[in-house]
């Protein structure tokens, strides 16, 4: 089981890939390059990013320092 620190830890290096992702997405969308094959890939890897985090927080061990008060 990890601890409290290496779970934030791992929590905000996948917050920080999915920013990434995102701001990527965003920069695409301002110059018109959605329908690309790089478009493509982006929301691909935007999407694995969120998939990423969104396991990362629901494993066991997350809901259990949730519920004892760890994060606060």
């Amino acid at each position: 089981m990890q601890t409290a620190d290496d779970f934030r830890f791992t929590a905000h290096t996948l917050l920080l890939a999915l920013d990434e992702s995102t701001l990527n997405m965003m920069k695409m969308v301002s110059r018109s390059s959605m329908g690309s094959v790089a478009w493509k890939s982006a929301v691909l890897l935007q999407q694995a990013s969120f998939a990423s985090l969104h396991s990362h927080l629901d494993l066991p061990e997350a809901v259990q320092l949730m519920q004892e008060g760890r994060f606060v």
